[in-house]
């Protein structure tokens, strides 16, 4: 079974609402930011959050663990393949749900959370939130008015782009997410599955 060790509001959702929508057995484990447990430790020495254990196997990249445990358990309609339309598209958002956008949150929130005072405000955390703020308009626009922003159903793709609009608020990004965006995220904190992962302590 997948052991995934899970913080609340961490990538970890990701991986429990993929694993959630797809009906894939698996066990959570604490993973503090602050107190990691020496468990935790030695399954992600980097102290990030997620990491997953499959048997032997071990990792420790959000959207590498949804690829793999689409490969490994489905198939799945979560998947976009290559001879189906909208593949670019699939491949495109479920990289840059991470590399393009929840990337420039992590300095984001350790400034917010963990700098001194006179210095959670600076040059740098305008930058960052001006850059999420283009990317979610960016996305907005491409979706343009669409559910899901690839091959026309709802895919991983929307799972990697959804997280970052579930933590907005913690970020303290919340005031530039597009109305678009906000409605294309609501509708997809809908699903079931969503609900059961967000509800994992």
């Amino acid at each position: 079974m997948l052991k995934i060790y899970h913080s609340q509001g961490a990538r970890s959702l990701r991986v429990l609402w993929l694993c959630e929508e797809m009906g894939v057995p698996y066990e959570t484990a604490e993973a503090s930011f602050f107190k990691p447990s020496d468990e935790f430790k030695s399954a992600n020495p980097l102290k990030t959050v997620p990491a997953m254990q499959d048997g032997d196997v071990s990792m420790i990249e959000s959207v590498a663990m949804m690829i793999y445990i689409m490969a490994k358990y489905g198939p799945t309609d979560l998947e976009v393949k290559p001879h189906e339309e909208g593949y670019a598209d699939y491949l495109q958002y479920m990289l840059f749900g991470e590399a393009g956008m929840a990337a420039y949150g992590n300095p984001l929130v350790a400034t917010r959370y963990m700098a001194p005072d006179d210095q959670k405000k600076n040059w740098t955390v305008d930058y960052l939130k001006g850059a999420i703020a283009k990317r979610l308009a960016f996305t907005a626009e491409r979706l343009g008015g669409k559910s899901y922003v690839a091959a026309n159903r709802f895919t991983a793709a929307d799972i990697s782009v959804a997280y970052v609009i579930s933590v907005a608020k913690f970020a303290g990004i919340d005031d530039v997410v597009p109305p678009a965006i906000q409605t294309y995220y609501e509708n997809l904190a809908q699903r079931p599955a969503f609900q059961r992962a967000a509800a994992v302590k």
